[in-house]
């Protein structure tokens, strides 16, 4: 869904809310689904420092997590020095959805900058579109069987 201010995408995963909150808040796997990371170094604080591919524009991200309501919120800026709050993901356990209970469901939300450009905006959906997609099969390969 797109309102103008926010989009939101989610998948039905076949792993549990726990692993999932602990795979998308662990700053050494941020790279291997955000494709807007690109490569990434991992400070000592926590702070990833990476690199819009194609145009190698700098990228930094700060994840704050909440393990109460399954919650990551993730900082970015194009310097440490100027994190904002602008993408979320939020983990709902399969068993509040009616779904599987082994499972869950992951929903990534993103909030639109004033500055963005219909195409930029355009191209920030899309790219969400796939890393959901991609957080699913990581999830799921990573699952125990």
């Amino acid at each position: 869904m797109d309102d103008g201010f926010a989009h939101v995408c989610s998948v039905a995963v076949g792993c549990s809310a726990d692993a999932a909150l602990a795979f998308l808040s662990a700053p050494e796997e941020l790279a291997s689904w955000a494709a807007g990371m690109g490569e990434t170094t991992i400070h000592g604080d926590g702070v990833v420092e990476g690199a819009f591919p194609g145009t190698g524009q700098p990228i930094w991200a700060r994840m704050a997590v909440d393990p109460d309501h399954h919650a990551i919120y993730y900082h970015l800026g194009p310097d440490r020095s100027s994190l904002v709050p602008r993408i979320m993901i939020r983990i709902i356990p399969g068993r509040f959805v009616d779904g599987d209970p082994r499972g869950c469901v992951v929903s990534l939300l993103a909030w639109r900058q004033a500055g963005m450009d219909d195409a930029r905006w355009q191209g920030l959906k899309d790219g969400h579109e796939k890393e959901i997609m991609e957080i699913r099969r990581l999830l799921e390969e990573r699952a125990p069987g």
